[in-house]
C-alpha cells in the first residue's frame, strides 16, 4: 500500500489491485470515510476461482474506490472478447511511475481493450485530486464504459447522514431498484415515488436497522457535484467532476437490505459513482442504458475529480 498525506488527509492506495483508494482519512478526527467489506482483511489469494467474473470480483471486493474500465456492470461481449464484471482495470496490478509523500502517478495497459490508463493522485490540504486519463492505443475506435466506484461507510455514514447533489433526475434500475421503487422509471430527484405512489426522499440515508437497498442513477445535472454531510462525525465530503466526461452517477445504498451472496445483510454502504454510462441495457424514456461513448484511435479521455473532506461549519 502507498500512503499519501497532507496536513489534513491521509489516503491509502493499492497499486497491486486496480490502483484502488482503500482509505480516505480525516486526520484530526481519525475518521475513514470509505467503506470496507466485512471480508476486506481476508487474503483474496486464498479464495478459489469460480470462473464467474461477477462472483470472483465480489468475493475479492475490499470496498474503497475502484475505477471500472472498460466495462461496468455484468459481463459483455465486445470486439470479440468477453469483458468481465466491472472491467479489467479494477482487478489487475498497476505500475507506480512516481510517488512521494503527497502524490503518486500510476498506469496500466489493459488486455481486454487496447487502452492505456494513467492515474495521478494528489493530496493537497483538505482536497483529494484525481486525474485519470484513458488513451486508445489502437487505430480503431473502442467503446469505453467508465465508472468511478467509491463506497462510503460507517462511522461517516449513519441514519443522520444526508446526500445532496446537482442532479435533477433519478433513473430506477430496470431489474432491482429496491426501496419498493418501480423498475425502469425516470423520476425526479430527490423525491422518487414508490409503487404505492408514496414519496421516498433519497437524500436521507437509512439507519443501519432500516434494511433498505436502492440502486439507480442520477442524471440531468445542473452541475456535477454531490455532498455527503455527517453530523455524527462532524464532517462533510464534497465530490466535484466534469459532467461532459461523466454525465451520470450511479446511486447505490446497501443498508443491510439484501439477503444472499455477497452481502448476506452484512453491508452498510452508500455510493455516488460518476459514470459515462447508465447501468443496464436498452432505453428508458429518452435515455439509453449500457452504451458507452466511442473513443477514436489514438484519442484521449481525461477526468478530473476533486474530493474535499472537512468539518461541518456552524453545525450544518
Amino acid at each position: 500500500m502507498l500512503t499519501l498525506r497532507s496536513d489534513q488527509l491521509s489516503v491509502g492506495l493499492l497499486p497491486g489491485k486496480g490502483a484502488d483508494l482503500c482509505s480516505l482519512v480525516h486526520r484530526d478526527t481519525g475518521v475513514d470515510v470509505l467503506w470496507r467489506t466485512p471480508w476486506s482483511s481476508d487474503d483474496p489469494g486464498a479464495l478459489p476461482w469460480t470462473g464467474d467474473s461477477q462472483i470472483d470480483f465480489l468475493a475479492r471486493y475490499p470496498g474503497g474506490w475502484q475505477q471500472l474500465v472498460p466495462n461496468a456492470g455484468p459481463p459483455r461481449e465486445q470486439d470479440g472478447v468477453r469483458l468481465g464484471y466491472h472491467g479489467e482495470a479494477a482487478v489487475v496490478p498497476w505500475r507506480v511511475l512516481e510517488s512521494d509523500n503527497s502524490q503518486a502517478l500510476l498506469d496500466v495497459r489493459l488486455l481486454t481493450a487496447p487502452l492505456h490508463l494513467t492515474r495521478r493522485v494528489t493530496v493537497d490540504g483538505a482536497v483529494l485530486r484525481l486525474r485519470d486519463e484513458i488513451v486508445n492505443a489502437s487505430l480503431d475506435p473502442v467503446q469505453v464504459r467508465w465508472v468511478q466506484h467509491p463506497g462510503f461507510g460507517s462511522p461517516f455514514i449513519d441514519g443522520a447522514a444526508r446526500i445532496d447533489t446537482g442532479a435533477t433526475v433519478f433513473v430506477t434500475d430496470a431489474e432491482d431498484p429496491g426501496a419498493n421503487l418501480p423498475p425502469d422509471q425516470v423520476q425526479t430527484w430527490p423525491l422518487a415515488a414508490d409503487l404505492g405512489d408514496r414519496p421516498v426522499d433519497l437524500r436521507v440515508v437509512p439507519g443501519p436497522d432500516e434494511r433498505r437497498a436502492v440502486f439507480g442513477a442520477l442524471t440531468a445535472f445542473d452541475a456535477a457535484w454531490c455532498t455527503i454531510s455527517s453530523p455524527t462525525t462532524g464532517l462533510r465530503l464534497r465530490m466535484e467532476w466534469d459532467a461532459d466526461v461523466f454525465p451520470h452517477a450511479w446511486f447505490w445504498q446497501e443498508c443491510h437490505g439484501s439477503a444472499g451472496f455477497p452481502w448476506f445483510r452484512r453491508a452498510y454502504v452508500v455510493a455516488v459513482e460518476p459514470a459515462n454510462v447508465l447501468p443496464g441495457e436498452g432505453a428508458v424514456g429518452a435515455l439509453q442504458r449500457g452504451a458507452g461513448p466511442m473513443l477514436a484511435g489514438g484519442d484521449l479521455m481525461v477526468s478530473e475529480i476533486n474530493v474535499t473532506l472537512e468539518r461541518l461549519r456552524d453545525g450544518s
